[in-house]
């Protein structure tokens, strides 16, 4: 008999969720133009975990939307979907699974993540997220549904991840070389990515990442501005390349010293 899936909840709430090189950014305004519920809505495996335990396998889903014209709360709900051996997916039942998750009432976007661990060996899981778009009265103003891709616990995955961020001075005034060391830290290559520089908050720029082999490190280097308070990069800041963990591409250090 199989483990039974055991359900986490990583965040239920997130009100502002504009997401700018690690940073929430709240949107207060609805959408100026009607849009379509594919670019209202988003569902992504954030983190799919492999691992010779249960305790190691386990997967992260995020779903998230924007508000549209005439909406007071937002609303999700997901459903668990497994395929074993590369079957046809059903619905998984456990506890914390086919809620619906409501935001504060006003805000312009709402995501929501949730962790579901103890996963079976060689099985593939997906989520299905509802939408909802409510009104001040609590009825229902638009409706939608999306899947997200699947987590998968039989092929191995790369993990790109951000190692260290240097720089020093340039010959040119207020200007500096930037040094980012991105390192695959998974279990197969990575394809080519672009990895994003910015400092004291502000984007400085984006360079190309060549692919990288299993425990590969590279550096790759841009121009920016010099550094006041902090500097940070994101790997696969385009989500090019599909990675076992989606959530450590983001580093931030303090200004090097050297610039």
């Amino acid at each position: 008999m199989r483990n039974p899936i055991r359900i986490v909840i990583l965040v239920a709430a997130l009100a502002a969720v504009a997401l700018v090189v690690g940073t929430a950014i709240s949107l207060a305004q609805a959408p100026a133009k009607p849009r379509a519920a594919a670019t209202l809505t988003s569902a992504k495996v954030v983190q799919c975990n492999r691992g010779a335990t249960a305790e190691e396998r386990l997967a992260t889903f995020r779903a998230g939307m924007l508000k549209v014209r005439g909406t007071a709360r937002m609303a999700v709900r997901l459903t668990l979907e497994e395929s074993v051996a590369g079957g046809r997916y059903s619905t998984v039942t456990a506890p914390g699974l086919r809620v619906w998750r409501k935001s504060r009432s006003g805000v312009g976007a709402f995501a929501y993540r949730q962790r579901v661990k103890a996963l079976a060996e060689g099985s593939a899981y997906r989520v299905k997220v509802e939408y909802r778009w409510l009104q001040a009265d609590g009825s229902v103003l638009k409706s939608a549904s999306r899947r997200s891709k699947a987590c998968r616990q039989t092929d191995p995955l790369p993990n790109l991840r951000v190692q260290r961020v240097g720089g020093r001075a340039t010959g040119t005034p207020n200007q500096v070389r930037y040094a980012v060391s991105v390192t695959n830290g998974g279990l197969a290559p990575a394809s080519a990515s672009r990895v994003l520089l910015w400092v004291d908050g502000a984007v400085a720029g984006r360079v190309a990442v060549p692919p990288l082999a299993l425990g590969q490190v590279t550096r790759v280097f841009l121009n920016g501005p010099r550094c006041t308070t902090g500097v940070g990069a994101q790997a696969d800041t385009d989500l090019l390349v599909r990675e076992s963990d989606e959530t450590d591409n983001v580093r931030s250090a303090a200004c090097p010293a050297a610039q």
